[in-house]
């Protein structure tokens, strides 16, 4: 339960910064396809896969829910003050998540060579958000939110591919909010609701359906995909975490009009320290995979 727990905390942490998706860290960690497997089975399963799938999922959620709360209390701040130092974190986690999706599926990648053009599919669907984002008022600010527009709409759809993503082992899903430009006016809603102001909760509201959504829509079908075409999905995740490096480098302008990440305002050390995250979780990979191993003994 502890250890589930722990998956999940680490799962919002990484789900709640624009870098890494919870997916990549479930990857990483080795509990990817039985996460998986628990969604579908809670929605789509039998009554006693459904109970077991339930007890899971609900370890793994109080874990992403105190992850989720730590990250909302000190990143809303980190990214005011500390934009650019935060970015190269950000960068960092998301170049090194890369070579270790790679690593896990190195065989598969290899058989299915043929299937290498969907990298620049998965770039496509990242540039295709870009676009979409310059065509919404929402970036930056929720003030700008006009419900007699189509905001509803792009918050819903927003929210149903940011949660897409965020089970899809490459982008975030918090990525994919900060490519439509909404992450920013998301986490700010989110700590106002924390703090008893209700003044935005309806656009929360909005994107939560949204969430629910993208949930039962994607999840069959991700699934599905990950069993029957695994060579083709993971091609277009390795495309979605190149394409997400543009985002990550925009990131800053979606705040107060600061400039892209540059060479002039990188933060070397940040960097590091984003791929120092990696290796602690893949080290932590190793001793939970190793303690099973003797617990089965």
């Amino acid at each position: 339960m502890l250890i589930n727990i722990f998956h999940g905390m680490m799962m919002a942490i990484a789900d709640s910064v624009p870098g890494v998706s919870g997916g990549t860290i479930a990857f990483i960690l080795g509990f990817y396809d039985k996460f998986i497997e628990s969604l579908h089975e809670f929605f789509k399963g039998e009554k006693g896969g459904r109970k077991v799938s339930f007890f899971y999922l609900l370890n793994l959620g109080l874990g992403w829910l105190f992850g989720l709360l730590l990250s909302i209390f000190f990143l809303s701040e980190l990214f005011q003050s500390k934009i650019y130092f935060m970015s190269s974190v950000f960068l960092g986690l998301t170049i090194m998540s890369l070579p270790f999706v790679i690593k896990s599926e190195i065989e598969i990648l290899k058989k299915h060579k043929d299937k290498f053009y969907f990298i620049f599919i998965g770039i496509f669907v990242v540039a295709l958000l870009v676009y979409f984002r310059s065509k919404s008022k929402l970036i930056g600010n929720f003030d700008l939110f006009n419900p007699n527009t189509f905001d509803y709409f792009y918050l819903f759809i927003s929210g149903a591919v940011a949660i897409s993503a965020m089970v899809l082992p490459g982008i975030s899903g918090s990525s994919i909010l900060l490519i439509a430009g909404v992450y920013i006016p998301i986490v700010e809603a989110v700590g106002e609701v924390l703090r008893f102001n209700f003044e935005k909760i309806m656009s929360l509201f909005v994107m939560s359906l949204g969430i629910l959504f993208g949930i039962f829509m994607s999840i069959r079908i991700i699934r599905d995909k990950m069993r029957k075409s695994r060579g083709k999905m993971l091609y277009l995740i390795i495309g979605m975490i190149i394409g997400s490096i543009y985002a990550i480098v925009m990131g800053p302008t979606t705040i107060g009009g600061n400039a892209a990440l540059s060479t002039e305002n990188f933060s070397l050390l940040g960097f590091f320290i984003g791929i120092i995250i990696l290796f602690i979780l893949e080290i932590i990979k190793i001793f939970t995979s190793t303690k099973k191993k003797r617990t089965a003994e």
